[in-house]
């Protein structure tokens, strides 16, 4: 079953009634979890730094990356609110670490047994040491991120062996808000799985559903996309995310695909075994036979339906003497 994670991010622009409704319509939808981010502005950058290209061109403004992510702060105490609601109306809560504190108040406060590594911090050693040392499970974004830098993440979460491989799941990402289709490159989710023998999955930051649905053919085991309730809110994620509709489309074609997919066996379904009489043939007489006479391709051929013998063993029966009469059309018997 794939693991279907609502990503709320930021796109409740700071507003704990909208990140409320962003939980049930995540829960509505179908999702497994709904997840948000965690971070205290500043721990994470510095006060000067502009905004991304993606940023700008999302928010049509330009001010610091410091002034934005303050505007779209949850402090931990709505944070932990929205985690007993998230209890209360029977979905689960993620979120994402961006600093040291806010990954101790995830495990140490709300107790989280699952952590999301985003991928801007698959290199930042303090977070990927701190979490070695809690017996959790790991979502592992790899945005931006080479091989070796992915490598060495998991080295540093599995140092102290309370995370194990196993405990792991590696998301194919590109981190481009929305991002292009050009760039999805879902075979390297396949060679990541190949190479690192770990989970995969795929975070999709496409404005479609397509992305996440070939994915889930694929194999991923968790599939985490944007949710918003209104692409044309302010924030710089709201473009790259898809409404709640949308998501329940989504959600229930991610079902449909693995029960698509199967189970890796060719067999003759139920739905199957009623259509051979009438789709299959049988060896029966093109013309008239008479007792004494030798079958030949003159005299046989095969028609539907399947009630007599099989034109698999036309090679047996040709040369053959027939021991009966039959008239055009009769099933063929020896």
């Amino acid at each position: 079953m794939t693991y279907i994670i609502a990503e709320v991010g930021i796109n409740h622009n700071g507003n704990l009634n909208l990140a409320k409704k962003l939980i049930l319509a995540a829960k509505n939808s179908g999702a497994n979890a709904v997840k948000f981010q965690s971070f205290l502005p500043e721990e994470v950058v510095i006060k000067k730094l502009d905004l991304a290209p993606y940023q700008k061109k999302n928010l049509k403004k330009n001010f610091s990356m410091f002034d934005m992510i303050s505007k779209y702060q949850l402090t931990y105490l709505q944070q932990k609110e929205l985690f007993f609601f998230c209890k209360k109306k029977k979905i689960q809560f993620l979120s994402s670490p961006f600093d040291l504190d806010s990954a101790k108040f995830l495990l140490k406060e709300l107790k989280l047994k699952i952590i999301k590594i985003p991928s801007g911090e698959i290199t930042n050693y303090p977070i990927l040491n701190y979490l070695s040392y809690f017996s959790i499970k790991i979502i592992l974004s790899t945005g931006m991120a080479t091989l070796e830098e992915i490598k060495s993440a998991i080295k540093v979460l599995c140092q102290n062996n309370n995370i194990k491989k196993k405990d792991i799941t590696v998301l194919h990402c590109n981190t481009s808000y929305p991002t292009n289709i050009d760039d999805v490159n879902l075979n390297a989710m396949i060679y990541l799985n190949s190479v690192l023998k770990t989970n995969i999955g795929y975070s999709d930051h496409t404005n479609t559903i397509l992305s996440a649905l070939v994915a889930a053919s694929l194999g991923a085991t968790i599939i985490e996309k944007h949710l918003t309730i209104n692409r044309y809110l302010s924030g710089p994620d709201h473009k790259a995310s898809i409404l709640p509709s949308e998501f329940k489309i989504l959600v229930e074609n991610i079902k449909k695909v693995k029960i698509i997919l199967g189970d890796f066996k060719k067999k003759v379904t139920k739905s199957e075994k009623e259509n051979i009489f009438f789709a299959r043939k049988s060896i029966v007489a093109k013309i008239n036979i008479n007792k004494g006479d030798l079958f030949s391709e003159n005299n046989l051929t095969s028609k539907r339906p399947f009630l007599g013998l099989s034109p698999m063993l036309w090679t047996k029966i040709i040369g053959k003497k027939s021991n009966f009469f039959f008239k055009k059309d009769d099933y063929i018997k020896l």
